[in-house]
C-alpha cells in the first residue's frame, strides 16, 4: 500500500457543490521550453464545418445541480465509409409550455471539413436529458452500435448497416432509470460479446430540492446551486451481453454495488496485467472507486487498498474525467484524474503489484491546473515524437465563477500537456495554435483523425454554446502508425485489445478504448507515434480472447488492419 502523509486536519468548505480542502502545490514547469510545441497548430474548424450543434443543458444561472453537468461526444464510423463521424449529447431544459425540447445529433463527414446534419434521417429521436456515450460493435454484424446516458430512462441505439438506427435501450434491457453519466463497453468476462459499465451521478428529484436563491449557499461571495453534498449517492450499473441483443444487470451478483457515490467519470483497463478487465470510477467529492475483475464473474472493490481512492493527502477529491493509459510502462497502465478548481488533477503511478503512488508534482501536472476545473481528458501522441501526451477539456460547474476575482472564470481555455520524453509534462496548449486559446466552458470531448491525414483533431462538447471542431494542422514532428483492429474470437470491436509496438529504441502500448475521459468516446484506431526517425520492429496485439499475435508492418504513416487470427502466433 502507498505512504500517506500526515498532514493537518482540514476543514471541509460548507459550500453546496464540491469545495473541498486545498492541498499545496509545488511550482510548476518552466513556461521557457522554446521548440517543445513545434509542428502543432490547432485551428478551429467549426463555422465552416457544417456543425452546427448548440448544447442546452438547464437555464443560464443554473439553479439546480442537472444543470450544470453537460454533455459529451463521439466520434466513429456509423456508415462504415471510412472516417469518422460526429455524435452530440444533448442536456435538456425544464420545459414549459409550447417549448421544444433539443435533442442529440449526429453528422455524417462528407470529407474535406464538411459535415452533414443527418439526425433524423438516421432514424435518431433521443430528446431525452443526456449526459454520456460510447459505442461498440455489441452483436458483432460489424456496424458500430451507441449508446446514450440520460437523465431518465437510457437509450442504446443499433446500427441497422444502413445508415439508420434502431431505438432498442428498453428491449435489450439497458434502459436504467437514474441520472447515467459516463459509460464504458467492455468484454469483462471475456466471451466475445462487449458487456456495458454506466455510472450514475445522484438522484435528483427537483420537487425535493430548493433552487439557487437568496437563501442558497455561497461559493466565494457568490449564491450557488446545492449539492452534490446532501443529495442521495448512486450506484454503478453492469450489464451483461447476454447475446440476441439482450443484456442482463448483473450489479449485485458482480459486486459492482459494494459501494456508491457520486460517480461521474469510468475508466477501463487492466491494471494488475491478468487479462480481466477492471473499472475505475471517478467520483464528485466522495472516494474514487477500482472494481478489481477477479476473473470469476465478479469484482472486488479496491481503491483504498489500491491507492487510488484518494489522493496523497488522503483527501476523496472531486473527479470528473478520468483515463487508464500506459505513460510511464508499456507493461502498466496509470492513472490519471481531473478534478475541481482550488485542487490538483491527480496522476496515479502504476508500481505494479496492484499499487498505485501519487505522482502528479513531479510529473508537471499539479500547479499549471489548480485554478482550474477539467472534465474531459484523455492521452495521445498529438507530435508523433513517441510519447503520450495530456488533453484536458475545462470549464467552470458555476456561471457565478466569472464574478470571482480569484477564480479563471466560468469559461477557460483547455490545456494541451506536451510530454519531454521522460514523463514529464509542460503546459504548451497556448502556443499550439488559437484553437488551443479559445475560452469556453468546455464538458465532454473526443479525438480522432476526422480528415484522413495520420494527425489527432478533437471534438469538444460546450455547454450552453456552439461545439468546437479543431483541426491539428502543419507538419508533426514525426513518424506515425495508426492500427485498426477487428476481432473473431473476441469481440468484432476488439474493444479491451493491447497493442504492442516494438521500435528501435522504445517500446509503446495502447489499449483500445469504448468510452474515454468524460462521458464521450474516441476512434477506435490507437495510434503511435515514432519521432523523427522511428521505426517499427515488432507489431504484437493481445486480443481480449487471450491469444497474442504479431502483424507486419509493410512501411508508416499508414493504418494497419490486423484481423484476429491472421497474425502469427507470438512466442
Amino acid at each position: 500500500m502507498r505512504r500517506v502523509r500526515r498532514t493537518r486536519a482540514r476543514r471541509l468548505l460548507p459550500l453546496g457543490l464540491l469545495l473541498l480542502a486545498l492541498v499545496p502545490f509545488a511550482c510548476g514547469p518552466s513556461s521557457e521550453s522554446p521548440g517543445a510545441a513545434a509542428g502543432l497548430n490547432f485551428i478551429e474548424r467549426t463555422a465552416s464545418s457544417g456543425v452546427d450543434f448548440t448544447s442546452v443543458c438547464g437555464g443560464r444561472e443554473k439553479d439546480y445541480i442537472l444543470e450544470v453537468n453537460g454533455g459529451g461526444c463521439a466520434l466513429f464510423d456509423y456508415d462504415g465509409d471510412g472516417d469518422l463521424d460526429i455524435f452530440f449529447v444533448n442536456g435538456g431544459r425544464f420545459s414549459q409550455a409550447g417549448e421544444t425540447v433539443p435533442g442529440d445529433r449526429l453528422y455524417r463527414n462528407e470529407g474535406g471539413w464538411r459535415f452533414t446534419d443527418v439526425t433524423a434521417a438516421a432514424g435518431i429521436s433521443e430528446t431525452a436529458w443526456g449526459c454520456g456515450c460510447a459505442v461498440a460493435d455489441l452483436d458483432n454484424d460489424g456496424d458500430e452500435d451507441l449508446y446514450v446516458t440520460n437523465f431518465g430512462p437510457n437509450e442504446l441505439w443499433l446500427n441497422r448497416g444502413d445508415g439508420t438506427f434502431a431505438a432498442a435501450g428498453e428491449e435489450a434491457g439497458v434502459a436504467g432509470a437514474g441520472w447515467g453519466a459516463s459509460c464504458a463497453f467492455s468484454d469483462y468476462d471475456r466471451d466475445g460479446l462487449v458487456d456495458l459499465f454506466v455510472v450514475d451521478y445522484l438522484h435528483f428529484d427537483r420537487a425535493a430540492i430548493k433552487p439557487r436563491g437568496p437563501d442558497s449557499s455561497t461559493y466565494k461571495g457568490q449564491r450557488i446551486l446545492y449539492g452534490p453534498v446532501g443529495l442521495p449517492q448512486a450506484y454503478c450499473t453492469l450489464y451483461r451481453n447476454e447475446g440476441g441483443g439482450k443484456f442482463r444487470d448483473v450489479s449485485e451478483a458482480a459486486g459492482i454495488r459494494a459501494k456508491k457515490g457520486y460517480g461521474l467519470g469510468v475508466a477501463t483497463g487492466d491494471y494488475d496485467r491478468d487479462g480481466w478487465p477492471d473499472f475505475y470510477v471517478a467520483s464528485d467529492t466522495t472516494e474514487n472507486m477500482l472494481f478489481h475483475n477477479l476473473g470469476n464473474g465478479t469484482f472486488e472493490e479496491v481503491g483504498l487498498l489500491a491507492g487510488v481512492a484518494r489522493n496523497d493527502n488522503a483527501v476523496a477529491q472531486a473527479g470528473m474525467g478520468v483515463q487508464f493509459a500506459f505513460v510511464s510502462n508499456p507493461e502498466r497502465e496509470d492513472l490519471f484524474v481531473v478534478n475541481y478548481e482550488d485542487d490538483n488533477n491527480t496522476y496515479y503511478l502504476n508500481k505494479g503489484g496492484g499499487f498505485f503512488d501519487e505522482e502528479t508534482q513531479s510529473r508537471g501536472l499539479g500547479a499549471p491546473c489548480f485554478k482550474h476545473l477539467g472534465w474531459g481528458c484523455f492521452f495521445q501522441d498529438f507530435d508523433f515524437d513517441a510519447d503520450l501526451d495530456l488533453f484536458i477539456a475545462q470549464g467552470h460547474v458555476i456561471p457565478q465563477a466569472a464574478a470571482i476575482p480569484s477564480s479563471p472564470g466560468y469559461a477557460q481555455p483547455n490545456k494541451l500537456f506536451l510530454n519531454d520524453g521522460a514523463g514529464r509534462f509542460s503546459d504548451e496548449g497556448a502556443r499550439c495554435g488559437d484553437g488551443l486559446r479559445i475560452e469556453k466552458s468546455s464538458r465532454g470531448a473526443a479525438c480522432g483523425d476526422l480528415d484522413g491525414d495520420g494527425d489527432l483533431d478533437l471534438v469538444i462538447n460546450e455547454i450552453d454554446e456552439r461545439a468546437t471542431l479543431l483541426e491539428c494542422s502543419g507538419p508533426p514532428r514525426g513518424r506515425w502508425l495508426a492500427v485498426s483492429l477487428q476481432g473473431t474470437r473476441s469481440n468484432r470491436s476488439a474493444i479491451g485489445a493491447v497493442v504492442v509496438l516494438q521500435g528501435a529504441s522504445r517500446t509503446q502500448a495502447r489499449r483500445v478504448l469504448s468510452g474515454v475521459g468524460y462521458a464521450s468516446h474516441s476512434e477506435l484506431t490507437v495510434r503511435f507515434g515514432l519521432g523523427a526517425r522511428g521505426t517499427v520492429k515488432e507489431l504484437l496485439v493481445e486480443w481480449p480472447s487471450g491469444g497474442s499475435e504479431l502483424f507486419e508492418v509493410a512501411g508508416l504513416n499508414r493504418i494497419v488492419k490486423c484481423v484476429e487470427g491472421q497474425g502469427r502466433p507470438a512466442p
